[in-house]
């Protein structure tokens, strides 16, 4: 499959120097818990046009493919992936345009974040920390301490896999909740978004982002990888981590993999981690979670192998 891929693309890649292409580059390089097996081709635009016009030609071949971000909350096959990784870490422009942010898909949050404070511009300081994109923070509306990422956002512009159509699309079109969006549950792409700011003073936007940088250091296992959350919260007013540490599984270990006893609600890579062993590690947790403390455990985190590829459809 893999040698089928690349030649049906060879022409197409060689006419497009915007794309840099590598065959059996480590997933595990690109997630967050340090995860997985080797992609067959990786393949990363550089800025959004080339992106589209990659998407494109995908789709209409139907070549099944992935795109992810830092890969944050993913876990990657131990087996490998035998398709296309699309990586979207070179579009990552960042503008501004009076009180309003435009960030490419691949943008890092971080960065986003310090850009906005630079400029004095708040309503994202509560995000600082959260080691995503800003595709992928809509993608799961990421957010942390009484903010969500849709809560700033002003419109998105996404890529339809099905009919390879490029909409802006508004909040109240995208399905926003509790880590979900219908970016991810209508395998919508983000390609970039515009986000809506308030004015305020840099110093004082700096002291919000220190102290919530400060808060997640102390109560989360930053020291090791990880794909943070493992699981949704079973409602807003019950922390998971807390709930899973009464259950009695914080310190449970499957080969590499361990349940944090710094924050109970994180699966760590140890060293040596597999897939495998954070699906037994997950599986068991729940499977205690729901005997100790009667709550049935939703995952935040996602499996690559579990996933649907992309497109949809052939168009």
């Amino acid at each position: 499959m893999e040698r089928e891929i690349i030649a049906t693309l060879s022409s197409f890649l060689a006419d497009e120097p915007c794309l840099t292409a590598r065959r059996n580059l480590p997933i595990s390089s690109l997630t967050g818990i340090r995860i997985g097996g080797n992609a067959a081709l990786t393949l990363s635009p550089r800025d959004g046009g080339c992106l589209i016009r990659l998407l494109d030609r995908l789709s209409r071949g139907s070549i099944p493919y992935r795109v992810i971000g830092n890969g944050t909350n993913l876990i990657g096959p131990d087996a490998g992936y035998p398709g296309i990784l699309v990586l979207t870490a070179g579009i990552d422009r960042v503008a501004l345009s009076g009180s309003t942010l435009v960030a490419g898909a691949g943008a890092p949050l971080g960065r986003v974040i310090r850009r906005a404070m630079e400029a004095g511009l708040s309503g994202l300081e509560e995000l600082a920390g959260i080691p995503g994109t800003v595709g992928g923070a809509l993608y799961m509306n990421a957010g942390a301490y009484g903010r969500e990422t849709s809560d700033a956002l002003r419109y998105a512009t996404v890529y339809h896999p099905a009919s390879g159509e490029v909409t802006v699309k508004t909040p109240s079109s995208l399905g926003f909740g509790y880590r979900k969006s219908a970016i991810g549950e209508e395998g919508l792409i983000v390609l970039s978004a515009a986000f809506s700011l308030l004015p305020d003073e840099p110093g004082r936007i700096a002291e919000r982002m220190n102290a919530v940088t400060k808060k997640r250091r102390e109560s989360q296992p930053t020291d090791r990888p990880s794909a943070g959350s493992v699981f949704r919260r079973p409602s807003p007013d019950v922390p998971v981590g807390r709930l899973i540490a009464d259950a009695g599984c914080a310190g449970w270990t499957e080969g590499g993999a361990a349940v944090s006893e710094k924050h109970a609600g994180f699966i760590v890579n140890q060293g040596g981690a597999t897939e495998s062993d954070v699906r037994r590690l997950t599986d068991r947790v729940r499977e205690r979670v729901k005997e100790r403390m009667g709550v049935d455990l939703v995952p935040e985190i996602e499996f690559l192998s579990d996933l649907p590829a992309y497109p949809t459809a052939k168009y």
